[in-house]
């Protein structure tokens, strides 16, 4: 039973070693995008790992940008409240109109890219989205997927009623 009970140990750390060499590699060769300077670029036509509404329109129910009946800092908070309801996300850059928010995968450990842009245009606050995966071909729906779940929270958002 010990040399049963020895290999099982043995299996299970090389399975581990594994899985974090997996994590390194697939950090090493998907950097971090800087949006504190500029916006990502729209989605290539037939892009299956990327999804946008508004002014990145591609993959989701409703492509055209949230018209928010709300204040740019109502926009900006409704949107980090909708980020700290999730798991695995977090804002790793927020200004006045741009927030990007990484949100990593629980085996592993692929990390997403969302960035929520906030305009002010005529009185009215208005957001886009775009969500794409650092690497691979497809996302199997999950980028469409966060989309739609951040424009229903913000559909559904307290707004103060105000204009941006």
């Amino acid at each position: 039973m010990n040399a049963n009970l020895r290999r099982l140990a043995l299996t299970a750390l090389t399975v581990f070693i594994a899985w974090l060499i997996l994590i390194a590699t697939v950090k090493a060769i998907s950097p971090e995008p800087d949006y504190s300077e500029t916006l990502p670029e729209e989605c290539e036509e037939q892009s299956q790992n990327c999804a946008g509404f508004g002014k990145w329109s591609h993959r989701t129910d409703d492509s055209a940008a949230i018209v928010f009946d709300g204040n740019m800092e109502d926009a900006r908070n409704s949107v980090r409240e909708w980020v700290s309801e999730r798991d695995r996300s977090k804002i790793v850059y927020s200004d006045n109109d741009t927030l990007h928010i990484v949100e990593t995968t629980l085996i592993l450990r692929f990390e997403d890219d969302l960035v929520v842009h906030i305009e002010c245009s005529d009185g009215l606050t208005t957001i886009h989205g775009h969500s794409s995966s650092r690497i691979g071909i497809s996302d199997l729906g999950v980028n469409p997927e966060r989309l739609d779940s951040l424009m229903a929270h913000l559909n559904g958002y307290e707004k103060s009623g105000s204009q941006c």
